[in-house]
């Protein structure tokens, strides 16, 4: 194992967090669709910017704006069980990492880096993919705004796995493709990556702005740590 530190951009980096769906895995589509199943099925458009409303926000949350923001008749807890069941099957067998996340993950861990998760989604959805992905080697911490009781528009989630491992935001990076993750991550003094999701294609250039690196895919953050 080498033991040198692992610069990037002038800047020493001890550890990483990543965000799972649409960084580590490919699933922000597969989302969009329940969502539009979703609203259809109540007669519906879905809103054309109700991902960007949701998307840092665990399920009860989610399920809460969107009973009160939509008029949807049913509990919030009927709400997050639909939505469990519409992605129960496509978390434990369809979604695939993104390309390049092993190469990366192993990249990291050549240079002694700690790796954590932090992502919005429900353990019951996010610990079967990572288990039949092989992934959970790879990291020293998990969270999920649920444990966390905060969604991630806030730094919480970020400051509590940067504690986790001893490390200082400032050495700590943090690889996201949501707008507003990454401004959080980034204002909160975390060396920020903003990955390309075509999800949230037409918020590149905010994404561009609020991180210290913008790449399209991990095969560009590969190419840069060699």
């Amino acid at each position: 194992m080498s033991k040198e530190k692992l610069i990037v951009l002038n800047r020493q980096i001890d550890a990483v967090i990543l965000d799972m769906d649409g960084t580590l895995i490919d699933s922000t589509n597969r989302w969009h669709d329940i969502d539009k199943a979703f609203f259809n099925k109540r007669g519906m458009e879905i809103p054309e910017d109700y991902a960007q409303k949701i998307v840092h926000l665990g399920l009860t949350q989610a399920a809460k704006l969107t009973k009160e923001l939509y008029g949807i008749k049913e509990s919030e807890q009927e709400i997050m069980d639909e939505w469990h069941q519409m992605s129960l099957d496509m978390y434990r067998n369809d979604v695939k990492l993104k390309p390049g996340a092993v190469e990366l993950l192993e990249l990291f861990k050549k240079h002694n880096v700690q790796l954590a998760i932090a992502t919005a989604n429900d353990d019951q959805l996010y610990m079967p993919c990572i288990e039949r992905l092989g992934i959970g080697k790879y990291f020293s911490y998990i969270a999920d705004v649920n444990n966390i009781k905060e969604g991630k528009h806030s730094a919480k989630i970020y400051l509590y796995l940067a504690d986790k491992m001893s490390t200082k935001p400032e050495n700590t990076m943090v690889i996201e493709d949501m707008p507003t993750c990454i401004k959080t991550a980034h204002d909160s003094g975390f060396f920020t990556v903003a990955v390309y999701d075509d999800a949230s294609k037409n918020f590149d250039q905010e994404k561009r702005s609020n991180s210290d690196l913008f790449i399209n895919s991990f095969n560009d953050l590969i190419e840069l740590l060699k």
